[in-house]
């Protein structure tokens, strides 16, 4: 528990809950600061099998905390921020070797929607308001989304989002191929903490390693996917959760599987 983040593990699942409703969630350096210990801590438990990300009251998070921007800050000041703002939280958030669900019930706004899209699967409402407004600040994307927009909805739509600013919704953001399912507002934190349980109780170490794989091939030629395919197989040929696999299938029942 802590006064900007609430930290809850259950069977498995880790909950971590943007405590700012005040300020919308706004990602102050508090709350920043607190969310890179806690992924720096699950990268290596190996309780946690998978993570739901959410916020408290009406907002996801409403992006960077406007009171703590300094504009009389320097440039070099500046970078030096925003590096162990994407090595502390985004970064690791990303490429955390475990799956990773957002629940976006509400507001999701710049570096906030970006926090939500550093998640392996996204869960929002229909009617949940998000953008990049960034332009409307005077500033550039930031947190890794320049990377991660062309690659979800194409190279002219992640322009067209960026350079305008303008607000969409969580259906809007669906059929953009933003995100990977949008729910009546009141259902989301109930549907994303399913999708997330389900992914605890799955065969974690293919999970990881399929979830490299997919990140990997976004800069890698086809005949170096294929070789990664063939290692990672015979890795998960390895681990008892194959052999349960297999065992559940000609036994025709569910598998129950360890993360080993």
């Amino acid at each position: 528990m802590s006064g900007v983040l609430t930290v809850s593990l259950q069977d498995g699942l880790l909950e971590l809950t943007l405590a700012r409703p005040q300020a919308l969630n706004s990602l102050n350096l508090e709350l920043k600061e607190r969310l890179g210990e806690v992924l720096g801590q699950v990268a290596y438990d190996e309780k946690v099998r998978a993570v739901l990300v959410m916020g408290e009251g009406r907002a996801f998070c409403a992006g960077g905390d406007l009171a703590e921007m300094d504009p009389k800050r320097s440039p070099e000041e500046a970078r030096a921020r925003q590096h162990k703002l994407l090595n502390a939280v985004f970064l690791p958030l990303a490429r955390l070797a475990k799956p990773v669900v957002a629940a976006v019930h509400g507001h999701a706004h710049g570096a906030g929607l970006s926090l939500a899209l550093a998640c392996d699967v996204v869960v929002a409402g229909e009617s949940a308001p998000m953008s990049f407004g960034y332009v409307h600040r005077g500033l550039t994307p930031d947190c890794g989304i320049t990377y991660v927009l062309p690659r979800l909805v194409g190279m002219a739509r992640a322009k067209e989002l960026l350079f305008s600013g303008r607000r969409f919704t969580g259906a809007e953001a669906l059929a953009m191929g933003l995100i990977a399912e949008a729910v009546p507002d009141g259902e989301v934190i109930e549907r994303a903490r399913a999708r997330a349980r389900e992914l605890a109780r799955g065969a974690t170490v293919a999970l990881a390693l399929t979830k490299r794989m997919l990140d990997q091939s976004t800069h890698l030629g086809f005949e170096d996917v294929i070789e990664i395919e063939a290692y990672s197989q015979a890795v998960t040929r390895a681990t008892q959760d194959h052999a349960e696999g297999i065992a559940a299938f000609a036994e025709k029942r569910t598998a129950v599987f360890t993360g080993r």
